[in-house]
């Protein structure tokens, strides 16, 4: 015999079914954070006071020979000085409310407090990762094609060739990149090295979340924050760069302070740093095209 209509179901009787929420939050994914470790810092000089750090810059000197009874050539370069400017101010805030406060089964504060601090690290990652556009060294790669051994030897060549030190050399690329450089077998195969019971050219670093492992003696880091822009195809700007090759001074550290306003019963918190950045050395990076 047919049910009917009437019965109850879990439409009519909704309101006895309990809705239950996880004592766990789902946070936002967050993109690696990798450059600031990686670049030249200049904090403590401009720790307590200033808004401009000036490095000078040291020419080369020549030898030249010298003659029976003659003089010695006396050289006097003229120097100059590369600048950074400490005029980045910038802050991430919240604020909760009591109401909001006081019902919620979850730290409120605690967690978006987490988040503002991430979003200042996020915005001095994108400004380094934005030098690429001041290297001088010619570009590599092509735009859509995904980043091939040839290209990593040619821009370690390149900035080989502008005199880079070997060490404190670091690449960092985006997370396609890093799948392609894995489908090619002389990165990730022993037998194609001849090292059975050696890591391979690729090794895995524990250092870092994102050092994927090294390329040719070079820490290689993968991140979403290396800059891409929209175009067809989308043109993605990795780099391969020294330590020298981009300076940063941090001002002020990320700090984070919070006051209650009483005309909005609630809690503001504020997370806010200072700080400055250029490229310094311009011939020691390079941008590899993908």
């Amino acid at each position: 015999m047919a049910l009917g209509a009437d019965q109850q179901t879990t439409t009519s009787g909704n309101v006895f079914i309990p809705e239950v929420w996880s004592q766990e939050v789902l946070r936002a994914a967050e993109n690696a954070l990798v450059m600031a470790p990686l670049v030249w810092r200049f904090d403590s000089l401009v720790r307590e006071k200033g808004d401009t750090v000036n490095i000078p810059n040291l020419s080369n000197l020549t030898a030249t020979s010298k003659s029976i009874n003659t003089q010695v050539t006396l050289q006097a370069p003229v120097e100059t000085n590369t600048s950074i400017s400490i005029n980045n101010h910038y802050e991430s805030s919240f604020l909760v409310e009591d109401l909001l406060k006081v019902q919620s089964n979850y730290d409120l504060l605690s967690e978006y407090t987490k988040k503002a601090g991430e979003s200042i690290a996020r915005r001095i990652d994108t400004d380094l990762l934005g030098t690429y556009t001041s290297f001088t060294n010619t570009d590599v790669g092509t735009y859509g094609v995904d980043v091939t051994d040839a290209v990593i030897l040619s821009a370690i060549e390149a900035i080989d060739l502008a005199n880079a030190p070997i060490e404190d050399r670091a690449f960092v690329i985006y997370p396609t990149q890093k799948t392609a450089l894995l489908k090619l077998d002389k990165f990730v195969k022993a037998d194609y090295v001849g090292e059975y019971d050696q890591p391979t050219m690729v090794k895995t670093g524990p250092n870092n979340r994102y050092l994927w492992g090294d390329i040719y003696g070079i820490p290689t880091y993968y991140t979403k924050q290396v800059t891409q822009t929209a175009a067809t195809p989308t043109q993605t700007h990795n780099m391969l760069f020294h330590k020298e090759a981009v300076a940063l001074a941090l001002q002020q550290a990320p700090r984070t302070q919070s006051s209650y306003i009483l005309e909005y019963l609630g809690t503001l918190v504020v997370v806010d740093t200072i700080y400055g950045y250029t490229a310094t050395r311009p011939t020691f990076g390079i941008e590899v095209r993908s």
